[in-house]
């Protein structure tokens, strides 16, 4: 019911949590739903992002880091991203430290986050929404 009510198609959320924390569940509930054409955002894609990838229901990933350490390469985001497969994903990809500071941005109600992180770093050359001020 949680899910049903504060989840809807096209939706940008964040199954966010690492080792035990990971919301299975409520990945799970939202796999079960059938719910399309997601934003999924997390610092880690693991196996619930695999698998809801899999289910053709992202749009676009959010990350990191794609893979799993236990596990490793996520392959059926691997297969949206080089094949198509389920479907074609938009990917937008950060450092840890970028995620951390937007998540940070994003609780203080502020539009953007401002670090030295990315000085350097040839991310801004794939991804345009890394910006210097």
């Amino acid at each position: 019911q949680a899910v049903a009510e504060n989840l809807s198609n096209g939706d940008t959320v964040a199954f966010e949590g690492f080792t035990h924390l990971i919301p299975m569940a409520a990945a799970h509930e939202a796999i079960r739903q059938g719910f399309r054409d997601l934003t999924l955002i997390r610092m880690t894609p693991d196996l619930i992002y695999d698998q809801m990838i899999g289910m053709g229901m992202a749009r676009k990933i959010v990350f990191s880091y794609v893979g799993n350490p236990g596990v490793g390469l996520l392959r059926r985001a691997r297969d949206a991203i080089e094949n198509g497969f389920p479907r074609s994903i938009e990917i937008e990809e950060h450092s840890h430290a970028g995620m951390a500071n937007a998540y940070e941005a994003g609780a203080a109600g502020l539009p953007c986050a401002v670090f030295r992180g990315y000085r350097g770093a040839g991310l801004a050359d794939v991804n345009p929404n890394i910006r210097s001020v």
